[in-house]
């Protein structure tokens, strides 16, 4: 059905209320994004193409996400085409709901009764991610807003029952949960520039095992919970096409710092055997790091389009210890030592249309880990690895593109050694898929 059939079935009046239906669509789901949890996976967003978008131009990608520069380049839903001008600016809606499930799998080392024993656990943490965006008519500026989980770590492993009251449970839960509301200017037919100001939601959610009572042979669960709404930091970016085939884009997002409140359920042991539980109020510092990124697109042919993005992740200026400090004494309760160090990400996809109707995507993405053998713990278990994506576009109404994408991701194995490691040497592994369900107008 093409445009104008479409306008004429359903009206002038009506088309528009169908349209700000959609964009405020857009807007409620934000504000759900903003409450979704993450996972620190090596695959990004969109699903099907591995997140590389710092240079992209394509209605698919999410800019405030990646690069806010590069909205001002953002194509018309009528065009479809690289470049396409109308005389009236367009608004767009983006998002993408992800569905998942993980293994984290972890063979002990130990010598004595626990040799070969293999600790799993198997989750499905779902994502989200969408943005509303307005680019005018001759793309001299556009704005935008979305909601993203910009940062985000899960570390989940439980020791099975045979162990009996060395058994163990470990889940280490660190997220930033954004939203961001940005603009871009074009100064120049090939350079634009943009900025953005993000806050969000973070939260540590952390159970393990007590540390005093499990030798002791006593099954108790620690858990921290501490949460807090702030974080404020700015993203800015640099869109440049030397060429009409070729499109560099850079980003710097800075480093920003939660004040985290909550509280932490622990145990002590009294002489007797007796078991004092305690809940005081506590605080933690949780600073999601700086990222600068880096990417390119080509369009290799009017039916391809194919970008790569490098990211970097400065983990030694923010992961080096988290401090658990008591609320009222300022007194530092037990430390998180993580001793990271950076990590980088090199991600490539591409676009390849079939028909007006159908687009193909795919994409393949490398993460390196993030902490050394010696602080890895089942609850900071970082392995690292590859994934590898795919999906497919189709116009399902006028102006409307579902897309649907699938990752298979594939964790380094980690051999950690009891030289290094005394506590929880072991082989670590995670893997896992995803699917990516999205919706474009």
């Amino acid at each position: 059905m093409n445009r104008e059939i479409f306008v004429m079935k359903v009206g002038r009046n009506q088309s528009q209320v169908v349209r700000l239906a959609f964009v405020l669509t857009g807007v409620l789901t934000l504000g759900a994004a903003v409450r979704a949890q993450g996972l620190n996976y090596p695959v990004g967003s969109p699903t099907a193409t591995s997140g590389a978008g710092n240079a992209r131009t394509d209605p698919d990608n999410l800019f405030i996400r990646n690069n806010v520069a590069g909205m001002t380049e953002i194509t018309d839903r009528d065009k479809e085409n690289p470049g396409g001008l109308t005389a009236k600016g367009h608004w767009r809606f983006s998002g993408e709901l992800q569905l998942s499930s993980f293994n984290y799998r972890r063979e002990r080392l130990l010598p004595g009764p626990a040799q070969g024993i293999t600790s799993e656990t198997r989750f499905g943490p779902p994502g989200m991610a969408s943005e509303v965006t307005y680019t005018s008519g001759d793309h001299k500026y556009a704005f935008g807003l979305g909601a993203y989980t910009i940062f985000g770590f899960q570390s989940k492993l439980k020791d099975p029952p045979e162990l009996g009251p060395r058994a163990t449970f470990f889940d280490t839960r660190v997220a930033s949960n954004d939203f961001a509301i940005g603009g871009a200017v074009r100064l120049h037919r090939k350079l634009s520039v943009g900025g953005s100001f993000i806050f969000g939601r973070g939260f540590v959610d952390l159970a393990s095992p007590n540390s005093q009572l499990a030798p002791l042979g006593i099954a108790r669960q620690d858990r921290l919970d501490v949460a807090a709404f702030g974080a404020p930091g700015i993203s800015v970016g640099l869109h440049f096409r030397p060429i009409r085939r070729l499109g560099f884009g850079l980003n710097y997002k800075t480093r920003r710092s939660y004040d985290l409140k909550g509280s932490l359920e622990t145990f002590v042991p009294l002489p007797g055997g007796q078991i004092l539980a305690l809940r005081p109020r506590v605080g933690v510092k949780l600073k999601p790091p700086a990222v600068a990124e880096g990417g390119l697109e080509i369009t290799a042919t009017p039916r391809l389009q194919l970008f790569a993005d490098f990211r970097f992740y400065d983990y030694t200026a923010t992961f080096q210890e988290i401090d658990v400090r008591d609320e009222q004494r300022g007194q530092v309760l037990f430390a998180l030592k993580l001793d990271a160090f950076d990590v980088r990400s090199f991600r490539a996809g591409g676009i390849y249309t079939l028909n007006d109707a159908t687009r193909l995507h795919f994409g393949w993405a490398y993460t390196s880990n993030g902490f050394s053998d010696a602080v890895i713990t089942p609850g900071t278990m970082n392995t690292g690895g590859f994934d590898i994506a795919g999906g497919v576009g189709r116009r399902i109404a006028s102006g409307f593109w579902l897309n649907i994408g699938v990752a298979g991701i594939l964790g380094l194995e980690r051999r950690i050694g009891s030289e290094k490691n005394p506590l929880f040497p072991g082989r670590y592994t995670g893997r896992g898929a995803m699917l990516g369900i999205g919706l474009r107008w």
